[in-house]
């Protein structure tokens, strides 16, 4: 995997505290891996995580799976289901948290939509085989309010989503399918939920990712995609999202944890740290 440096200034003479100035730091892709991935939508990453650093990751997620027994089972409730999707994790075990500052990624983030980053939120789905149940999604898409006409001074929403596979994506598991270059498509969104004929099927010119335990994809969260059915083994995946500073923190899972790990964690947390759990980083 090659690397390469950029530099960002901020200007803000302002308040230079609560959004630096100098950004100098080392991207974990090349110039050419940066611009496919403004073309395509995604970024794949190959065993990002192996050994003890994925069985960490595993094993929290496992541990947390068996905590919200009773949310898992009310979210698989119907014969289909997108499967159980905890959010807040960083809250919930030291090991999520971990991920705050995960350079690989957040680095990418950095320099596609510029040093000013927060974390969306780190959230997992985990689909499970059999039992009558059919757990797989319909073609969709992560951060979507486009206007149709674009008004004339319109903020295009950008966002990472960065899919951290803790499992094989094959036929047993079920495979994840994107459609190379939708996120620029501002005319049109993904196939409405409601209508299975349409939000379950094949589009022409869709990709189909197969990748190892440990690798991840990195997606626009306005690319059309979907996961297809998982079938005799589990699926697990770890969702982290980046933001610009200035976009509102997720709207999904309810509330966040009053007594959460974060919370903590900011009482000490540097002005980095802060800017990524959604203090500071704008004016």
């Amino acid at each position: 995997m090659g690397t390469h440096r950029i530099q960002y200034e901020v200007l803000n003479s302002h308040n230079e505290a609560e959004t630096g100035r100098i950004w100098d730091f080392e991207v974990h892709a090349t110039v050419e891996e940066l611009q496919a991935f403004e073309k395509r939508g995604y970024l794949i990453r190959e065993n990002l995580f192996a050994g003890k650093a994925l069985s960490a990751l595993r094993d929290a997620l496992e541990r947390l799976d068996e905590r919200e027994a009773e949310k898992r089972d009310r979210a698989m409730e119907g014969k289909k289901s997108w499967g159980f999707i905890p959010r807040y994790l960083m809250d919930k075990d030291e090991v999520f948290l971990s991920l705050l500052k995960f350079e690989p990624t957040l680095s990418i983030a950095r320099a596609m939509m510029g040093p000013l980053i927060r974390l969306r939120g780190l959230s997992a789905r985990i689909s499970y085989p059999g039992n009558g149940r059919l757990h797989q999604t319909t073609w969709h898409q992560h951060l979507r309010v486009i206007s149709n006409p674009l008004p004339p001074w319109f903020s295009r929403p950008h966002c990472i989503d960065t899919l951290i596979y803790l499992d094989d994506l094959n036929e047993k598991t079920g495979a994840v399918t994107l459609m190379p270059g939708s996120h620029n498509w501002l005319d049109r969104e993904a196939p409405r939920k409601g209508t299975d004929s349409e939000t379950y099927e094949p589009i022409e010119g869709e990709v189909e990712l197969r990748v190892k335990a440990g690798s991840a994809v990195l997606i626009h969260g306005n690319l059309w995609h979907r996961a297809l059915p998982t079938v005799s083994q589990k699926r697990r995946m770890l969702i982290l999202s980046y933001t610009p500073t200035w976009l509102r923190k997720s709207p999904h899972g309810g509330p966040q944890p009053e007594d959460g790990l974060t919370q903590t964690f900011l009482e000490e947390a540097d002005f980095e740290e802060k800017m990524l759990l959604g203090i500071g980083g704008y004016t």
